[in-house]
């Protein structure tokens, strides 16, 4: 049996061999990272905490509650992270939902009849 070796991987425009890399541009490189990992953890828990407040409200699943967050992100042009926030925010009462946030929420989403 002949085994396909795999692709070779696509790499960066900025990457550099790390046996030719000035160390100090290393370290840059690896705090530029860091940074950009703390703030996709920060993001990702907040969108997870507006996937919940939508699946609340929806009675909704999981996978059905992002498809809403994406939809609404991408019909008031805002970043998903930001829409998130505004939601939680509202929430937790610290802020209303802007109004188109809350025109979108209310087409995606019709107020559930219980009982």
């Amino acid at each position: 049996m002949t085994t396909i070796p795999a692709p070779p991987l696509p790499r960066r425009r900025d990457a550099v061999p790390i046996g030719h890399a000035d160390p100090s541009d290393r370290l840059h490189a690896l705090e530029l990272e860091v940074a950009q990992l703390r703030t996709a953890m920060a993001s990702r828990a907040v969108i997870e905490q507006a996937k919940g407040i939508v699946m609340l409200i929806a009675g909704c699943t999981e996978q059905v509650a992002f498809d809403v967050l994406t939809h609404i992100s991408s019909t008031t042009h805002r970043k998903v992270r930001d829409l998130a926030v505004a939601i939680t925010d509202s929430a937790c009462g610290r802020r209303p939902l802007p109004a188109d946030v809350q025109d979108a929420i209310r087409d995606v989403c019709p107020p559930r009849r219980d009982g």
